[in-house]
């Protein structure tokens, strides 16, 4: 089994009503009869199978016969690491001699250890009084800019869906010049949202309610002669009280080379018959190998989604228990099409890996919260990761996970009529239980979950109907997945009453809108159903960078009716954040 790295360990039962839900497994474990000293090493698993018809195994918990898939933690912890790493504290410039004593005192926090020779608009020429080393070091974030009051027009062109042409036409600036100013907004979003969400688990929570869901992006093709999309999948999770974007990460690694990475497998023999993929150089990227090998399997030009058609909500929890079924492997929800390719510049991260790391990273943004709740989409990959990131808390009765589905695809009208029936169900629930109507809808889901639980001793069979439509959300299922064993009826009733998506969706719905390169395609006949972007990003780093932006400017800037921002409810902002405010932000 892959040993534990950095105090991260992500095997384990994954069935909450088992006695051995969260035990970590041990790395090894001794064979033959046990020690009479009891010094044996034993623990309640076994690595049983495969996956995939893949050389990789499943984790067999012994005690419930449950198994779940095999990670490696160390790729999960470096994941986490590379997208929190705005989370660490800038360095502070020092003296450019490694050598000198002076190296590791900051120029702004011992200013006694440098002399200043020049002190210009937005920089500094300092000279070391220990080695007499001189250099530069800049005093602003706009340092080496020769138009910086435009960068607050770029700002605001970017989250309200204006190409990069426009953006020249407005502005006045070269193409090149924009792309520059965005490569700066990112930075300082960076920066900004960065310095306050890392004192973010300092804040003391009663309860918190977490929505999290995925979304995929397709990328244009850069040459003629490769007319494949590069899709990838997000991942995204909304403060539901709040509305506070936590966090918004893609599959995808601009940092990183994807040759170097093949090479790294070919050098560690991952190819080779019987290789696991959890003990490989890098189990968190695709292979070149790995990746057009899963595509040729596939009989579909593009990864298929649930997004189009019209399903039923029942006929959408079937088909997508079907499509899970049908990965690869399990948990390999970004499985590449035929008609799918790599991208060009930097390499694209497995799905399940990025997951893990991104739950991990929500646990750290909300600290010791009291009470917890987490709602999905339907999703293997999402259970998977929240489960195993929430372990303790979910095995304490601090934290409990439901998924959410609902039907799609309606016009107003008939959402309406559903939302103006349900109002009538639920008064007649209120009565019929005599008492408030959000106590009737708890007290009802609860005793029609009690009932399914006495029919179906599997929880996959537990879809739990909502009584209450919604405009955003009607014909609500629910279904409750940590169950203990030892939670009151009323409680689970409480968190099935409170399932939504709605945050998350409505925010997954203002970047179509409001961002251009991720809107949604058109395929067309001319096109051969192949889909081309009018205004999308060739580079996918764009794609995160524009991510990135909006989101800061969704928690920070953009305010509601009553005039607060999602920062402003969640604690860490005391007012609106102008975007000047983000712009020039300066961490020394």
């Amino acid at each position: 089994m892959p040993p534990p790295y950095e105090g991260v360990q992500v095997n384990s039962c994954r069935n909450p009503a088992c006695s051995g839900f969260g035990v970590e497994a041990l790395s090894k474990v001794d064979r033959g009869r046990p020690r009479a000293d009891g010094t044996s090493k034993f623990d309640n698993y076994r690595a049983n199978g495969d996956d995939g018809g893949t050389a990789d195994q499943k984790l067999l918990c012994k005690l419930c016969g449950k198994t779940s898939p095999i990670k490696s933690n160390r790729a999960i912890q470096e994941e986490r690491e590379r997208i929190s790493a705005n989370l660490a504290p800038v360095p502070e410039p020092a003296c450019p001699n490694a050598e000198c004593e002076n190296a590791s005192k900051g120029v702004f926090t011992d200013p006694e250890a440098y002399s200043c020779h020049a002190n210009l608009k937005s920089s500094k020429r300092l000279k070391c009084k220990a080695c007499g080393a001189a250099f530069s070091v800049a005093t602003k974030s706009t340092h080496g800019q020769r138009k910086p009051h435009e960068n607050k027009t770029v700002f605001a062109e970017i989250v309200t869906k204006k190409a990069v042409r426009g953006i020249s036409k407005v502005t006045g600036l070269r193409p090149k010049a924009v792309y520059d100013k965005t490569d700066f907004i990112y930075e300082q979003c960076r920066r900004f949202a960065g310095a306050r969400e890392a004192r973010a688990h300092l804040i003391k929570r009663d309860y918190v309610r977490l929505c999290t869901d995925r979304q995929d992006y397709l990328i244009n093709w850069q040459t003629k002669r490769r007319r494949k999309n590069v899709q990838f999948t997000s991942i995204c999770t909304v403060e539901g009280k709040t509305g506070y974007v936590l966090g918004h990460h893609l599959n995808y690694d601009p940092d990183v080379n994807q040759t170097d990475i093949d090479d790294a497998a070919r050098m560690n023999g991952d190819g080779l018959p019987g290789a696991r993929s959890y003990f490989s150089a890098q189990p968190q990227y695709w292979k070149s190998d790995e990746f057009y090998g899963v595509a040729r399997q596939q009989e579909t030009d593009i990864r298929p989604g649930l997004e189009e058609g019209e399903l039923s909500v029942e006929d959408r929890i079937l088909l997508k228990a079907r499509m899970e079924r049908g990965y690869p492997k399990q948990e390999m929800a970004d499985f590449p099409a035929r008609e799918n390719q790599l991208p060009t510049d930097g390499a694209m991260t497995h799905l399940d890996y990025t997951s893990y790391a991104h739950a991990m990273l929500m646990r750290r943004l909300i600290g010791d919260a009291r009470y917890l709740t987490i709602y999905s989409d339907q999703d293997e990959v999402l259970r998977g990761a929240f489960t195993a990131a929430f372990s303790w808390q979910i095995a304490q009765g601090k934290a409990e996970m439901a998924y959410v589905q609902f039907q799609k695809r309606m016009n107003i009208d008939e959402k309406r009529v559903l939302s103006n029936i349900s109002r009538a169900k639920t008064a007649k629930l209120g009565k019929l239980w005599n008492c408030h109507e959000e106590v009737a809808i708890a007290r009802h889901m609860a005793w029609e979950y009690a009932q399914l639980c006495a029919r179906y001793p599997d929880w996959r069979h537990r879809w739990v109907s909502h009584p209450k439509d919604t405009i955003n959300e009607p014909r609500r299922r629910i279904q409750y997945l940590t169950d203990t064993g030892r939670k009151d009826l009323m409680n689970i009733g409480w968190t099935l009453s409170g399932a939504s998506l709605a945050y998350v969706d409505t925010y997954f719905m203002q970047i179509r809108r409001q961002l251009q390169y991720l809107e949604r395609p058109i395929p067309t006949q001319t096109n051969a159903n192949k889909l081309y972007y009018g205004y999308s990003a060739y580079d996918p780093h764009r794609v995160t960078q524009h991510l990135e932006i909006f989101r800061v400017y969704t928690n920070y800037v953009q305010t509601d009716d009553h005039g607060q921002t999602p920062a402003m409810k969640f604690g860490l902002a005391k007012g609106p954040i102008r975007m000047e405010d983000i712009l020039y932000y300066w961490p020394f």
